[in-house]
């Protein structure tokens, strides 16, 4: 054993969910100097393992802070906030948050009554929800490990000179594995028939599941991290080691392999593919969702952009997690109204 390793605790700031814990583990791991990481996302910390001789603590903390500053993450020696994160700030970000979310509502309802999207359709399928789920989902901190992946694989295959048909492999890949899984999931739900009952206590942990997740990425309850429910640990560092294989099928793997990332959004999709009673219900359930991550995911493929460098990101997070908790209640309602306990409330 190395005498010379020292254990180092820091500060983070931007951390929302488990991807991000993944997500940062994975980056400061990488560095020649480090050992060991242990991110913990309810303390806002991280304990670091390395030999970084006589270094500074403040030095360390700007050099491991580079590493994870183009994720959105800022690793500092101390507990607290940096500038222009606020909490004054974060608050203030409400006032456009709301406004947005709002109207978003109304023409979420307005679509409901319409019939072009469905929280509870006749065949108990929600692939309008799925998708409109999965636009949010893209512009989430949720999907920073997807973007982060995406990112790296798409640096390493552009230095080779190949830099399209890459994106193609991980793009087909991963809509093509989120039929297929989704429609597993949804055999799996028809084999074990769901009662009603069962079907009503499924619906409330995915609202719960859901009232958690919008609550994390509005950033200013910090004990609601605690709750988090996520994909086996190692299931997600093995899904995450993939991107490390150096083979022309890396991409269509990688894109694959997204389908078991720790995304509370992806998790929510998948419990629902559980109440779609078969393969087809489950596969367009996961395949709406992916669809609807497509477009932010492409842009990232092809151009520079990333929610959590833009100025607004508090903005963008905060109305995602409204809207989060907006489907949340919409969908605990649902189930109430489906089981008879509450009368219809908006008509659907």
């Amino acid at each position: 054993m190395n005498n010379q390793l020292k254990k180092y605790k820091f500060y983070v700031q931007g951390m929302h969910c488990k991807s991000c814990v993944l997500l940062i583990e994975s980056e400061l791991n990488d560095h020649s100097l480090v050992e060991r990481t242990i991110v913990d996302l309810s303390g806002g910390c991280i304990e670091v393992v390395g030999d970084f001789k006589d270094k500074s603590e403040e030095y360390i903390a700007r050099e491991l802070s580079l590493l994870v500053e183009k994720h959105g993450y800022k690793i500092s020696t101390e507990r607290g906030v940096v500038v222009g994160d606020s909490k004054l700030n974060k608050w203030s970000d409400f006032k456009i948050a709301v406004p947005i979310t709002l109207v978003f509502l109304v023409l979420f309802l307005l679509l409901q009554k319409a019939g072009l999207v469905n929280l509870v359709g006749s065949d108990g399928t929600t692939y309008g929800t799925a998708f409109a789920i999965g636009i949010i989902a893209s512009l989430s901190s949720c999907m920073a490990v997807v973007g982060g992946l995406l990112l790296s694989m798409s640096a390493t295959f552009a230095r080779e000179g190949d830099r399209i048909k890459p994106q193609l492999m991980f793009h087909g890949g991963r809509l093509v594995s989120f039929f297929v899984l989704g429609g597993v999931i949804g055999m799996l739900g028809s084999a074990f028939t769901l009662s009603v009952s069962a079907t009503f206590i499924l619906g409330i942990i995915i609202a719960l599941v859901m009232l958690v997740l919008g609550i994390n990425l509005l950033d200013v309850f910090p004990w609601a991290k605690r709750m988090q429910i996520g994909m086996p640990r190692f299931i997600s560092k093995h899904a995450q080691g993939v991107t490390k294989l150096n083979h022309t099928l890396t991409p269509l793997l990688v894109g694959i392999a997204t389908f078991f990332l720790p995304c509370g959004f992806t998790q929510s999709m998948q419990l629902y593919s559980l109440t779609t009673g078969g393969f087809i219900g489950g596969g367009l359930t996961m395949l709406s969702f992916a669809l609807g991550t497509l477009p932010v995911l492409a842009l990232i493929s092809f151009s520079s952009f990333s929610v959590v460098k833009s100025a607004k990101k508090g903005v963008f997070f905060k109305t995602a997690g409204l809207i989060v908790i907006m489907f949340a209640v919409l969908n605990l309602i649902n189930s109430l109204v489906a089981v008879g306990i509450i009368p219809p409330v908006f008509n659907f």
